[in-house]
Parts: structure tokens; sequence; C-alpha cells
């Protein structure tokens, strides 16, 4: 009971000669009236700057009624264009097409971010074509083991002798 009192109770600070009704009533007019204010403003920032919201389902794109526009993409790393896509703040959806063997990938996206979805979109293959030519670590350590095989063969062990001298 007192927990709820205090969450509900509020301060005000008011300097004045002589505290009446009259100068309560317009501290508290003042109050509420700033609170509109806040609201109002809260509403228009919202307004010009609207949320991120990242990936999001077709049907949440379609509820603005804006065009829609998709990239096809065949690559099964999907994870990394979602990285990027979400570094540059790309709203986006992506549907998986099941018909096709090798995954098939259809990102949509508004239309108005066309420019910035190509900006991310050659970066997504920059990075994939880098790591296709990089070989991998695992293909690094088979190749050292097998030289490494290699020497042991050409290099003969070293015999330790040692004898007593009387």
């Amino acid at each position: 009971m007192q927990e709820e009192v205090s969450q509900k109770s509020m301060a005000f600070i008011i300097q004045t000669g002589k505290m009446t009704g009259k100068v309560f009533l317009q501290a508290i007019q003042k109050y509420l009236a700033l609170g509109r204010q806040r609201r109002q403003l809260n509403a228009r920032d919202k307004a010009l700057h609207p949320a991120y919201k990242g990936r999001m389902t077709i049907r949440e794109m379609m509820k603005e009624r804006s065009g829609l526009a998709n990239i096809e993409i065949h690559d099964e790393h999907i994870h990394d264009f979602e990285k990027i896509a979400r570094r540059y703040g790309i709203e986006y959806a992506i549907k998986k097409e099941q018909d096709k063997t090798p995954p098939h990938y259809l990102v949509f996206f508004r239309g108005r971010d066309t420019d910035v979805l190509q900006t991310a979109f050659s970066e997504f293959v920059k990075k994939r074509l880098k790591v296709q030519e990089r070989p991998s670590l695992r293909d690094k350590l088979q190749q050292f083991k097998q030289q490494h095989k290699d020497r042991a063969t050409k290099i003969p062990e070293k015999v330790h002798r040692k004898e007593i001298v009387r």
C-alpha cells in the first residue's frame, strides 16, 4: 500500500510569498501544460524520425503501402547480409524459396532504400568473395602437418650413446 502511494506522489517546488489555492491551481495547470507540450514534441519527433525496425515480416512492410522491391540471393550465408543491412539501417524482409534445391532467398525492401541497399549489397558481395578466395584455417593446418611429416622422413633421428669409461 505504501509503495503505491509513493509511486503516485509528486513533488512541486513553488516559490511564493503566500500559498493560496489560486497559486496552487496555477502551478498544477503549468505542470499539465508542460506534460502536454512534451507529448506533442515526442509525437512530432516520432513522425519525423520513425524508429528503425531492421528485419520485418513482409506483412509488416506491406502495412505502410510503400512500394516494395526485391533482390534474389543464391548464397546460403544470408546471415552475413543481415549484419550488413542492420549496419546500414535498412528495413528488410527475407523469404526463403522452398522449391529450389540450393537455397534461394528473396530480400524485400522499401523502394526508397534502393541506393542504400545497393551499397550494402555490394559490401556483402565483396565480403563473400573475400571469404571464398581465402583458404580455410584447417586447410592451412593440414598443409603444415604434411610439410612436417615430409621433413621428418628426410632428417635422420639422432642417436644418443652413453659409454661407461673404466
